[in-house]
């Protein structure tokens, strides 16, 4: 495996690790086998970081020699750890930092004639087609503040 790389992202107590590499032929494999928290392993002290376990092995031949890129996304509802280790075959391979998503928000407003009904959900959240998005993505403070400078309807 060359040039691994990963990105982790906290969102709302997840975090989100995207990782990526090279394989070195066509008939290289690799696969995410767990992940702390929240997989198989159980550790007596907690090692300070969140971890993912990458298993790479080879499959059998014939095998082009062409560089065959591997991505894999790992969710890992964490709200504590500030770093995630990455293994391949139980070996520490890179260690990155946990990036922490800032919590934004919309105001979406009811499609009605007669009313002004708005709602404020985080970015990204599904909502009802009933609703249209007015303004966002904010802080909840900006969107509290845009809704409360519409006008009131009679």
């Amino acid at each position: 495996m060359y040039n691994l790389h990963a990105i982790a992202t906290r969102h709302y107590g997840r975090i989100t690790v995207t990782l990526g590499a090279e394989l070195a032929t066509t008939c290289d494999a690799a696969e995410v086998i767990d992940w702390y928290p929240g997989g198989d392993r159980v550790y007596l002290v907690d090692p300070g970081t969140a971890q993912v376990f990458i298993s790479e092995t080879k499959r059998p031949g014939p095998c082009g020699e062409v560089i065959m890129p591997w991505n894999r996304t790992v969710e890992i509802f964490d709200a504590d750890h500030t770093k995630v280790e990455i293994f391949v075959n139980e070996q520490k391979r890179l260690t990155v930092p946990v990036q922490d998503v800032k919590h934004e928000y919309n105001v979406y407003k009811l499609l009605s004639i007669t009313e002004n009904i708005y709602m404020i959900a985080p970015d990204g959240q599904i909502v009802p087609a009933i609703y249209v998005k007015v303004f966002g993505p904010a802080s909840y403070q900006a969107c509290v503040d845009y809704v409360n400078k519409q006008p009131k309807a009679a």
